[in-house]
């Protein structure tokens, strides 16, 4: 089952658990913080940066006005594993497959082929050094194995991945499927409109998102902030035991939080006589 197809209520349940994602066969755990801080923290956001660009990031950054010209006109045919895969060079390339290493746990990540990304295939035993050093595939192997362990990345579900890692980390919120979909049955000019409505959308939450992160900044507040605040704060969590939250776990508690104390405040100030408070209960959606 897509992500996509799974309701919000019950999305968010498993984003609040701490549960994996499913796409496809393609399992993604969510990190800890103990985890995060293994890892490093900096080098864990700057891989969710690297792969969390879009295909309007990718034209907007091309110098040259001829070639963003003929990328903008193929815009309807292209996905942003098509620029790590093919149209960003070997750089990019590289960045992707270091922070798939990281999402996917593991240094088993190899290219296998043009748009295409294998996962734990050393591991499995089809791909091996050959005679000259070079990675060679074992079809001997590769037929015996059973279909469901192929662990593969491509273009037609890379999306669906990031979408999960997105929302793991808090960078992207449950959205309601409903109206989220157009009809099969829809003509190519209802599709594209679709589409592009739902590009407009998501750019309009990531401006949203960047003015979040700069009122943040503006204020000097970093993660050590967040962790500190939610760890003197909170009822349940201390400095001990905080670090076994996933990021999602922990920018909803603080969310929460800062819920709370904007209720007491507004009921202090009611019974201290002040007018038109827009009171919200604490147990608001976030």
């Amino acid at each position: 089952m897509s992500i996509r197809d799974i309701d919000e209520l019950d999305l968010k349940l498993l984003l609040l658990s701490g549960s994996k994602l499913k796409v496809n066969n393609l399992e993604i755990k969510p990190y800890t913080f103990t985890e995060i801080k293994e890892y490093g923290y900096t080098n864990y956001m700057k891989n969710l940066q690297w792969v969390s660009l879009s295909v309007d990031d990718f034209i907007e950054s091309v110098v040259d006005m001829e070639n963003r010209i003929f990328l903008e006109s193929e815009r309807a045919n292209l996905k942003t594993f098509d620029f790590y895969s093919k149209l960003g060079g070997q750089g990019m390339l590289n960045n992707l497959l270091v922070a798939l290493k990281m999402i996917f746990r593991t240094n088993d990540i190899r290219v296998i082929d043009e748009g295409v990304i294998a996962i734990n295939f050393e591991k499995l035993g089809i791909l091996a050094l050959d005679d000259d050093g070079e990675l060679s595939i074992n079809a001997e192997n590769l037929e015996a194995i059973d279909e469901d362990k192929l662990l593969l990345i491509h273009r037609d579900n890379f999306d669906e991945v990031i979408e999960v890692v997105k929302l793991q980390n808090y960078l992207k919120k449950p959205q309601s499927n409903k109206g989220n979909k157009v009809e099969e049955h829809a003509d190519e000019a209802t599709r594209l409109l679709f589409e592009q409505m739902q590009r407009n959308e998501e750019r309009v939450q990531q401006s949203k998102k960047r003015q979040e992160d700069d009122d943040d900044s503006n204020n000097d507040i970093d993660i050590f902030d967040i962790i500190s605040s939610v760890s003197t704060k909170s009822n349940s969590l201390n400095k001990l035991n905080i670090w076994e939250l996933t990021l999602y776990q922990l920018y909803d508690e603080y969310a929460r939080l800062e819920l709370i104390d904007n209720y007491d405040f507004s009921i202090k100030a009611m019974m201290a006589g002040a007018e038109k408070i827009d009171i919200k209960h604490w147990s608001s959606k976030i």
